[in-house]
């Protein structure tokens, strides 16, 4: 159990070091419009972020002079994953851990009767 403590200490730690981060992708995005002579002209880029919330998408237009910082909270927050995902495998390998220690132990454990109440 230690082991387990001072791992999930440590995934802890990991994720309070990367600071600020966001999930999702950063898009570039190009108009086309119609000048006075009658020419197509692309217009852009137009830099957008874009991520699902709670099962719905969201986009916000970021502008063009905070796209290095949205590019550097992206990454993090792929970094951030990684370790979400090795929090969560470490905290399930745990549950089974203590699955087999359950059924290791006798009496630990007693599976309701069928039909019977424990509140009479």
């Amino acid at each position: 159990m230690q082991a387990f403590v001072q791992r999930r200490q440590a995934a802890f730690d990991e994720l309070m070091e990367i600071g600020t981060a966001r999930r999702g992708q950063l898009s570039e995005q190009y108009y086309k419009q119609q000048g006075p002579d009658g020419k197509i002209r692309r217009r852009g880029p137009y830099y957008v972020w874009q991520r699902w919330v709670r099962g719905q998408k969201y986009s916000v237009r970021v502008p063009k002079d905070t796209i290095a910082q949205v590019k550097a909270d992206l990454e993090r927050g792929r970094q951030a994953q990684v370790v979400f995902d090795k929090l969560f495998d470490l905290m399930e390998e745990n549950a089974c851990v203590q699955d087999t220690d359950s059924k290791k132990k006798p009496g630990s454990y007693r599976r309701p009767v069928a039909g019977r109440s424990h509140s009479s």
